[in-house]
């Protein structure tokens, strides 16, 4: 005789275990994200000292600290960079000794978000001018989680790094729009500050890239003054310098972070810029479309030295207090190369 209650029981039985089996796969299944472009932070607790000649005040507890095989990590990211570069006919990079990028994979990793912000509030420029940077950075951030210890070893970090980095360079389109490729393969872009931070279960990787090729005097402001000065690598051509403003950044919670602004950033409001002396009574001098326009006081530029010199007093008594960042632009206006993106702190 036929026992339907028996099959019937063993045939719920199996389908529950396929359900509970593919639910645990799920769960379990590594996931990674990335973060696109616009394109922590010290051992403190009071103040820190920027290029800019300004006191910024951190509050976080958040300590830079490298994992014990940073550097072959580090060097196993900067080779997968400098194999997608050098097979578009790029130059390589190298690695930067601004810890931009490591302080940032820290602080995510630490206080549990994803954001290009941090929990201060600071955007990459900001965070680049306050550990004295002085080019310009762009920056790529990306992570990816499993359900169960899974990096546990060098190796498993690697193969982690170079799945996130692939994304970036080969399925970044739907995501961001191909930031993260156009970071990497900026022909403008000769150092990288790479950040890495992972747990049993996560793993953080950042990439800030930067355009470096001038080395300026510190410090670049004193009060209102602006000074950039110092040797160039190689011959530049600055057209001019753009102005942009944050507000002052404000204390910002995981959450938030991984809510609100779980997005792309963006490098502030344009407030206007500085050209070079224009003293030609014969000739109408350049003047900027929108915002203010600030005649530089000295504008000189050679093929191994820069010096440029004017106030932002102008931008200040327009936005007052906050994060004024400045942008030495080369190049066109349709197709303009950044050359510093350096933030300045305004307290009145």
């Amino acid at each position: 005789m036929e026992e339907p209650k028996k099959r019937s029981l063993s045939w719920v039985v199996a389908v529950v275990a396929i359900i509970i089996v593919a639910l645990l796969l799920l769960f379990l299944a590594p996931t990674f994200s990335l973060g696109n472009i616009f394109s922590p932070k010290e051992s403190t607790s009071t103040f820190v000292q920027n290029p800019s000649g300004n006191q910024a005040n951190l509050t976080s507890s958040v300590d830079v600290t490298y994992p014990s095989d940073y550097a072959a990590l580090a060097n196993y990211s900067l080779s997968m960079i400098n194999e997608n570069r050098t097979s578009q006919g790029l130059t390589p990079v190298t690695l930067s000794q601004i810890p931009s990028g490591q302080q940032h994979a820290d602080s995510m990793l630490q206080n549990n978000y994803f954001s290009h912000w941090d929990t201060q509030g600071f955007k990459p420029y900001t965070r680049y001018s306050l550990l004295n940077g002085t080019g310009f950075v762009e920056e790529n951030i990306a992570y990816e989680y499993a359900g169960f210890p899974s990096f546990t070893s060098t190796q498993s970090v690697e193969k982690v790094i170079a799945n996130l980095e692939w994304q970036m360079m080969n399925n970044d389109s739907a995501c961001c729009g191909n930031g993260h490729r156009d970071n990497i393969l900026n022909e403008f872009h000769n150092r990288v500050s790479i950040g890495i931070a992972y747990s049993s279960t996560y793993v953080y990787f950042v990439e800030d890239f930067e355009t470096y090729y001038a080395t300026l005097s510190t410090p670049i402001s004193q009060g209102n003054s602006i000074t950039l000065e110092g040797n160039t690598s190689q011959a530049l051509n600055p057209t001019s310098v753009d102005v942009y403003y944050d507000q002052t950044p404000a204390s910002l919670t995981p959450s938030i972070l991984d809510s609100a602004y779980n997005t792309p950033y963006d490098p502030g409001t344009f407030v206007g810029g500085v050209i070079p002396s224009c003293n030609n009574i014969f000739q109408s001098c350049q003047k900027f479309s929108q915002g203010i326009t600030v005649s530089a006081s000295t504008w000189q530029v050679g093929s191994s030295a820069i010096d440029i010199q004017f106030s932002l007093s102008g931008f200040v008594h327009v936005e007052g207090a906050g994060v004024y960042t400045i942008y030495l632009v080369e190049g066109s206006t349709s197709s303009p190369e950044y050359l510093t993106s350096i933030s300045v702190f305004v307290t009145n």
